[in-house]
């Protein structure tokens, strides 16, 4: 009976505070809307590389045909072309695109007889038929110049796609010449076009079940599950009000002269704002279905089974509860408890991965992501929401957030009991 009248009194406290309802339940919807919102373009930025490159051709030949070929049929690269590479310079310089392509001239001439060398000298050493020209070739200069401001993932994705063009456009001339050189003397026999990207075919795809082919992290996938969590350790704020409140009052006094162990008391506050995390959280998941879509951002996948999510849940809620109960038992006054605690819940969401994904993060960062509670209550919900985890893979998380909670609640009681005893 205690533990409901804990209950009731709590649900009155709250139900008469509006200020701590804001806090609890409207200002936790419009913050994961408001960061899902901010951190979309930054998400797509990562995922969806879109450059306009500057190209300067004054090759005219197959080596640049063949550049602009293949980036034709890119979606992630428009070619912008240029004639003169002094300006193209200026203007990567300025900020006014982030890379130039420069073929100069000669560039395809150069490459063949480069090749046609290498033919020749590989027959000569094998005593094949052919005159090898010793003469050094200059190397082909082609450039690519970068905005010094671009990202590191830009640069690499451009200069591995240029790379590969010329790659295969070698290859192919290697074909060629190899071909021309060993029928050499012979009737020309027709000469064969290989298809050397069909040989091997390279397909990339997530590895999600069919149904969820083609899901990934973005910022909805990100900014709900993390920000849910976020809110739901902010509980501390009534939890721990109250419960300082009340012992500033009396009311814990009076509740101490009352025979019998006052763990009921604990138990039912953990009880009251353990449910009150969990309406925390369906809210927020309705936000990331709902209202998303409707906000032109991409809905909530929940791509897990609901039973396992709702396991999670639990555990979080529990790991929140039973923070925010330490916090109010632990320090004496609510300026102490309040300031603590809203430090301690913004370092702990930082280096959680709640702010920005914690693969983005240093390696120090990284290291430090595991000891805390956010960060194993966001990689359980990424695990279910996005690779669609079996309560195996979760598991451990969920243990971890499970004792994390039981550690706190029942040092909350220890501390509770000492500072009652008369």
């Amino acid at each position: 009976m205690k533990i409901l009248s804990t209950l009731y009194k709590e649900f009155l406290l709250l139900a008469r505070d509006p200020g701590g309802m804001a806090l609890i339940f409207i200002m936790p919807l419009a913050l994961v809307v408001v960061m899902a919102l901010v951190q979309d373009a930054p998400f797509r930025d990562y995922q969806e590389i879109k450059l306009e490159v500057l190209f300067v051709d004054a090759d005219a030949d197959s080596l640049s045909a063949k550049i602009k070929q293949a980036f034709a049929a890119s979606p992630n690269v428009s070619l912008v072309m240029e004639k003169d590479s002094i300006v193209a310079k200026k203007r990567v310089q300025a900020g006014d695109f982030k890379a130039a392509i420069i073929i100069p001239q000669n560039t395809s001439a150069a490459l063949r007889n480069k090749t046609r060398q290498l033919i020749t000298t590989v027959f000569a050493d094998f005593g094949l038929p052919a005159q090898a020209d010793s003469t050094p070739l200059p190397g082909v200069d082609l450039k690519i110049l970068f905005d010094p401001a671009i990202k590191a993932n830009y640069k690499q994705s451009l200069s591995g796609a240029v790379e590969k063009i010329i790659a295969n456009v070698q290859t192919a001339w290697v074909l060629d010449e190899l071909q021309s050189q060993l029928g050499e003397g012979k009737p020309a026999p027709p000469k064969r076009d290989f298809k050397l990207t069909e040989i091997v075919r390279v397909s990339t795809q997530y590895a999600s079940e069919n149904k969820f082919q083609g899901l990934m992290l973005n910022s909805v996938q990100h900014n709900v599950p993390a920000w849910t969590m976020f809110a739901m350790f902010f509980i501390l704020y009534p939890l721990a009000g109250n419960f300082i409140k009340e012992r500033e009052e009396g009311s814990m006094l009076r509740l101490r002269l009352i025979s019998g162990s006052q763990f009921p008391v604990i138990a039912g506050k953990f009880s009251f704002y353990f449910l009150v995390c969990l309406t925390q959280f369906v809210m927020m998941i309705a936000v990331g279905i709902f209202v998303m879509p409707w906000l032109g951002l991409s809905k909530l996948a929940l791509g897990g089974d609901a039973l396992n999510i709702f396991i999670t849940a639990c555990a979080v809620a529990m790991a929140a509860t039973g923070y925010g109960v330490l916090i109010g038992v632990y320090f004496k006054t609510a300026q102490q408890a309040l300031s603590f605690g809203s430090v301690s819940v913004v370092i702990l969401s930082a280096i959680g991965g709640v702010w920005v994904p914690v693969y983005v993060m240093p390696e120090i960062l990284q290291s430090l992501s595991r000891f805390s509670p956010m960060s194993w209550g966001l990689e359980s919900f990424n695990d279910l929401f996005l690779r669609q985890a079996s309560i195996g893979v979760i598991l451990p998380n969920v243990l971890k957030l499970v004792a994390f909670a039981l550690v706190t609640l029942l040092a909350s009681v220890v501390i509770h009991k000492s500072r009652t005893v008369v």
